[in-house]
């Protein structure tokens, strides 16, 4: 006998019931609830270092969502966790997600790289306000660039000892800066 197809969550039906679950960090993927994998040393010293770095040099009158900032993406079945955003939309008190990103940064570990490239990004692109996605690798020092222009994107890869020029906050950021402080 067949199975019935799972019901999917909508982003409120979604937020009501993860706020019944406080020691878990769930997204929301395709109307389902996903709990995120919980991440490593390096993998919140990166999303921090990248957040303070972010943070102390841009010129723009924005703010630096970090860890657990929650992007809402224009469907009503999904919901994401970014280890790190930008946004220049003001703050709203009891507001459950970061309107109108224009940076949106991902650490990728073992874990979670195949779900954030795969499902994230695309899903990012998808966003009006997103003007650049920054997947910094947690185990060398490796970061994408994808960056809006027009209507396609460009992809830049940079390692090691390179400057990473976000234009979307006007930053430019040493690699070396992300990974102070972790060991591969």
């Amino acid at each position: 006998m067949a199975q019935p197809a799972l019901k999917g969550m909508t982003i409120d039906e979604f937020l009501d019931w993860a706020d019944g679950e406080p020691d878990v960090t769930y997204e929301l993927v395709y109307g389902q609830p996903r709990a995120m994998t919980g991440g490593t040393e390096a993998h919140s010293q990166i999303a921090s270092n990248t957040a303070f770095e972010i943070r102390s040099r841009m010129r723009r009158p924005c703010r630096v969502i970090g860890e657990a900032s929650l992007i809402r993406e224009d469907r009503n079945d999904r919901y994401y966790v970014a280890d790190v955003s930008v946004t220049c939309a003001p703050p709203e008190p009891g507001r459950r997600f970061v309107p109108d990103p224009i940076l949106i940064v991902e650490v990728l570990s073992d874990g979670t790289a195949e779900h954030d490239r795969g499902t994230k990004v695309p899903d990012y692109m998808r966003i009006p306000s997103v003007q650049e996605i920054l997947l910094v690798d947690s185990r060398a020092a490796r970061v994408q660039l994808w960056r809006r222009d027009g209507t396609r994107w460009i992809v830049e890869d940079f390692a090691d000892t390179a400057t990473v020029p976000l234009a979307s906050v006007g930053v430019d950021l040493p690699i070396p800066a992300l990974y102070e402080g972790v060991a591969f």
